[in-house]
């Protein structure tokens, strides 16, 4: 504040000093009161701030509850972890299972002649690779060529494949890289064996992933299989110039006494629920592996952190809505109904019923009680009681599920508008797939260089050109295999996850999408007569369920229904043959699952607690702006009094002047005497 230093001159009057008490008088009251507002709801804020974290700690401690994934998880130990590696799913059932692994899974490895650099012109034509199980044996040496090539036999599951070889990757290292690239399934790579560089094919782990390579240089087929250009690579019963250096071969092991062969060392589905990781073989030394399935220990541990979470939540609220009589305090939040709200609709969720037909209904069933000052206390015997007496039960207490007794109604998911209920499931037409019928071929049907190729468009996908193995198809249900094989291996459908069924009845080739409903459709792009994939072929359109859940009408996309109504998001999966009122699903939200829709509903953007901490800093600002206008206000009282000062000091001023000048002219009169005193 700037003030005038010569106010007074003339009067006499401290003016300074009186102005500034003025101001003080003016702006501390007003001051006063806008910082112990603005103190308040600081406090306020942080205290908000603070139970913000508190109840995200609490919905972070809902996560493993909520989830039938995570709370049925299983236990499973082994008693030799340096031979095999196990893990379950919820599906895995307790057990105790001695297993021996013999043979390790491994994948057949081709290696070619050594060249001096990798940059060698190998030469150019087609790779194609071939998958199946191959009879083969290397003999002594490979140099010597004493090797046996017996025969081959195909994988029906997997299609050959092939890679262009030009000027442009015609080298060592750019088939390497061609055939990479090209992603098939075989991995090529090159070695510096001390002697030079060699070319190395790996096909997949396992015994009928074995390769066999084929060459087509262009020209007259024995040049496909000499030993100049790109025929240096070919390895099949024509000609074998590359070098097996390690067979194809199958893992096996014994699970309680029982052969088991998988082309993986990860075997899955030997034991349900069940994945056990090979590490090395140890014939003659069966180990034990056992599964403990309903977690007991695990879901005790998360129950307990669920309890002890609520608490510290609890603790917190209670620390800033409680008033204390001994040291005359208040929380910071005592009154607030925001606050208030909050626990009371957390505290209604926790003492709610759960309808889901199991035993326990209700956490009081299973031992966790609400104590006098809100919190929760946890009887941990009465918890193990319940998790041995029906595991299964105290789950579905916690986590959304919905549950069926007809094997034709999955429940999939739920959303938050999905109310609790019992949900009759009642259903007028069942899903089905497109289908196209190509016109009625007989066999036996050769296939060759003219009539090999096709394309189909499936789901709106447009396939490839598609080639199959040219030979001749006595048994049209190879060639429908083969035919399946193909479209599967296309790299557009397996991008969308997309594929077919092929099927030879009444004289035609069916070829059936994979999909269900108005997504699934199959037609002809590229014709081929001799498969009667001709403009006559009939193309059958796909139908999506329809039905209702509960009393409304459901919308059907594919199998999946999807309810309206109180069963709004309700998601279930129809299956089966049979139309009509086909039973009912029980949905539940579950504790954990309503309590972490209320709490997100809290942490929303938009819900109580930030529309609450907008709100403080809203009139924490308009407390700003107050004490702006504040002093704007006292700016303008003090210019306003200086001014007053300022004249009153001018007219003292004159005053005192025209006081002086009459004096002077009455001391001149004559006979005059002014007495001065």
């Amino acid at each position: 504040m700037t003030h005038i230093t010569a106010t007074g001159i003339g009067s006499g009057l401290d003016a300074n000093g009186i102005l500034e008490q003025i101001v003080a008088a003016e702006r501390g009251p007003t001051e006063n009161r806008l910082n112990l507002k603005e103190a308040k709801l600081q406090a306020e804020l942080s205290a908000f701030g603070s139970l913000k974290g508190a109840i995200s700690s609490f919905q972070s401690s809902l996560s493993k509850l909520k989830s039938p994934t995570f709370f049925n998880s299983s236990n499973v130990s082994v008693s030799n972890t340096d031979v095999l590696l196990a893990s379950t799913t919820s599906i895995a059932q307790p057990g105790t299972y001695t297993v021996e692994v013999t043979s390790l899974a491994q994948a057949q490895t081709l290696a070619s002649v050594s060249y001096t650099a990798i940059d060698d012109v190998v030469g150019s034509g087609t790779l194609s690779f071939s998958f199946g199980t191959t009879v083969y044996d290397p003999g002594t040496s490979f140099i010597a060529g004493d090797d046996t090539y017996t025969s081959f036999t195909q994988n029906p599951d997997l299609s050959s494949q092939s890679v262009t070889i030009d000027s442009s990757n015609n080298t060592l290292s750019g088939i390497r890289d061609a055939v990479n690239a090209a992603k098939i399934g075989v991995n090529a790579s090159i070695v510096d064996d001390g002697s030079g560089f060699r070319l190395l094919f790996t096909a997949q782990q396992g015994l009928d992933n074995s390769l066999q390579i084929s060459i087509d240089e262009g020209g007259a087929a024995s040049a496909n299989i000499d030993t100049s250009g790109l025929s240096i690579l070919a390895f099949n019963s024509s000609a074998t110039n590359i070098e097996q250096t390690q067979a194809a071969q199958d893992a096996q092991l014994t699970v309680n006494g029982l052969s088991i062969t998988r082309e993986s060392n990860s075997i899955v589905g030997a034991v349900q629920g069940v994945t056990l990781n090979l590490l090395k073989t140890d014939v003659g030394n069966p180990l034990q592996v056992q599964v403990i399935n309903n977690n007991i220990s695990e879901a005790q541990t998360n129950i307990t952190a669920f309890v002890n979470s609520y608490n510290e939540l609890s603790q917190i609220m209670s620390g800033f809505t409680e008033y204390n009589a001994e040291s005359d305090k208040a929380g910071i939040l005592l009154g607030d109904s925001t606050t208030r709200n909050i626990m009371r609709q957390i505290q209604r969720e926790l003492g709610g019923v759960i309808n889901n037909g199991g035993l326990f209904n209700g956490l009081g069933s299973i031992g966790i009680t609400t104590n006098r000052n809100g919190s929760l206390s946890l009887n941990a015997s009465t918890l193990n009681s319940a998790l041995n007496d029906d595991f299964d039960s105290v789950a579905q207490l916690f986590y959304a599920n919905g549950s069926t007794a007809n094997s034709s109604i999955s429940y999939l998911n739920a959303s938050s508008k999905t109310q609790d209920g019992n949900y009759r499931v009642l259903i007028n037409t069942l899903a089905t797939q497109a289908q196209l019928n190509a016109e009625a071929v007989s066999g036996p049907i050769t296939i060759d260089g003219t009539n090999d190729s096709f394309s189909l468009v499936v789901d709106g996908i447009s396939t490839s050109t598609l080639n199959i193995s040219q030979a001749v198809y006595s048994d049209m249900a190879l060639l429908a295999q083969e035919m399946q094989n193909r479209i599967n291996a296309d790299s557009a459908l397996q991008t969308a996850s997309l594929g077919v069924s092929v099927a030879y009845a009444s004289g035609q080739f069916q070829i059936s999408s994979a999909t269900y409903g108005g997504a699934s459709s199959v037609s002809v792009f590229l014709q081929n007569t001799v498969l009667g994939l001709t403009a006559n072929a009939t193309e059958i359109t796909a139908s999506d369920v329809s039905g209702n859940i509960g009393d409304a009408a459901a919308t059907g996309s594919g199998q999946t229904l999807t309810g309206n109504g109180d069963a709004t998001g309700l998601a279930l999966q129809i299956s089966g043959v049979n139309t009509g009122n086909i039973g009912s699903v029980i949905y539940s939200t579950g504790i954990a699952g309503r309590l972490d829709r209320l709490l997100s509903q809290f942490l929303d953007s938009k819900g109580q607690l930030d529309n609450k901490t907008s709100t403080l800093e809203s009139q924490i600002s308009n407390i700003a702006q107050q004490r702006i206008d504040l002093t704007e206000r006292v700016n303008e009282l003090e210019a306003r009094y200086r001014k007053q000062f300022t004249a009153l000091d001018v007219l003292i001023s004159q005053m005192n002047t025209t006081s002086s000048f009459l004096q002077q002219q009455l001391e001149s009169l004559p006979g005059v005497v002014f007495n001065k005193k």
